[in-house]
């Protein structure tokens, strides 16, 4: 009974965390795009966020991207509001889109998965280093989600939210090794991961000027290797998984656009390099297993 009341409470709170992330998307955007004149000229981006473009209201609040109405609280209830409304605006009835119905599911579900694999109450005992690592995923969801979606849209990501990201991936770390004796063996491990994955990514993206490996992926992917198991096998595991899913994003894009994707054409990686990593920390007991019963 209290398993199912967990799952619940912290599935609502996903996707309550997920819509957050998504307003964020949208207030960065126009920010980027009010500092930066070149985005500024460019008539589609006035076009999608003239609402909210250079506007100096006194209280921040999240509005109708097309008519610039202001959102009531009942607007704004996860998964329902999106249901009831039909995936539209009340006051103008334009459609919203599918990013905040997609991205509230998707939070739903993550939290709920991640309460179900590190379960940190066990009848009346509570594990709470469990339970502070937990917590701490739950907020990196946030900038996370932001940079999945800020990249899938505009091949772009965000610096200020790249490095928000580090330094809680880099608590993350911190609350699974404070306690451990052979911390030597934790950080040559570590600092072998970073090398194979972030420090090569970083001197790629040197050498071809941010053509082969964009600018912000190498700063992504030291986070990501901070959420991994102290493990080097697991950095390799989300370099190939990396790579793989962002050879299934080009397949797909290629089946929907019904034409090949140019060479030298901009491919958003971080998606790819984000899924992976969500994938192997739901999976990392299964994962564990499979290592041990090989060797």
């Amino acid at each position: 009974m209290f398993t199912i009341f967990y799952l619940i409470f912290f599935g609502i709170l996903g996707a309550i965390f997920a819509s957050f992330a998504v307003a964020q998307v949208w207030r960065l955007r126009a920010s980027q795009i009010t500092n930066d004149k070149e985005e500024l000229s460019k008539k589609s981006n006035i076009k999608i966020l003239k609402n909210i473009i250079n506007k100096k209201d006194k209280v921040d609040r999240s509005r109708c991207l097309h008519c610039g109405y202001y959102l009531r609280w009942f607007d704004l209830v996860p998964i329902l509001s999106w249901i009831i409304l039909r995936g539209k605006c009340r006051k103008c009835h334009k459609k919203i889109g599918y990013t905040e119905i997609v991205a509230e599911i998707f939070g739903f579900v993550i939290f709920s998965a991640l309460f179900i694999i590190f379960n940190p109450i066990h009848g009346s005992h509570i594990d709470i280093s469990v339970l502070s690592r937990i917590i701490c995923l739950y907020i990196i969801f946030i900038p996370l989600l932001i940079l999945f979606i800020y990249d899938l849209k505009w091949s772009l990501l965000p610096t200020k939210i790249l490095w928000i990201f580090n330094i809680l991936a880099f608590i993350y770390w911190c609350l699974g090794t404070y306690n451990q004796q052979d911390i030597l063996n934790i950080i040559s491990n570590l600092t072998i991961a970073i090398i194979f994955f972030p420090i090569t990514y970083l001197i790629l993206s040197l050498i071809s000027k941010g053509k082969w490996v964009g600018d912000g992926d190498w700063i992504l992917a030291l986070g990501l290797v901070l959420l991994m198991p102290n493990l080097p096998i697991f950095t390799i595991l989300l370099l190939l998984l990396s790579n793989i899913i962002g050879l299934l994003f080009i397949v797909i894009l290629s089946l929907i656009n019904r034409k090949k994707i140019k060479r030298g054409a901009q491919i958003p990686f971080g998606p790819a390099m984000i899924l992976a990593a969500l994938i192997i920390i739901l999976l990392q007991g299964y994962i564990f297993q499979i290592l041990v019963s090989v060797y």
